[in-house]
């Protein structure tokens, strides 16, 4: 099993994000979703919230509305009506 999967964050204007993580904590409708790597495949309606997720040791964080959330064996996609860095 990979230590690592990848996550994607687009919205209708850009992809903002593709990266290997080690997991991640992402927004859907009814709470938050804890992904590891091998995770079971999921299809959720995203939330409102922080979308934050370790990589290379350091903890980072987007804002994220709106959306869906897709979770395969090896890659996580945020297709987000709006997201942006957090500062």
């Amino acid at each position: 099993m990979a230590d690592t999967f990848i996550l994607e964050v687009a919205t209708p204007e850009r992809l903002l994000l593709r990266e290997q993580v080690g997991e991640a904590q992402i927004p859907a409708a009814n709470g938050y979703v804890g992904i590891l790597p091998g995770h079971a495949a999921l299809l959720a309606e995203l939330g409102a919230g922080t979308l934050s997720y370790s990589t290379g040791g350091h903890r980072r964080c987007l804002s994220v509305e709106g959306g869906w959330l897709e979770v395969a064996s090896d890659h996580v996609r945020v297709l987000a009506d709006r997201a942006e860095e957090a500062a």
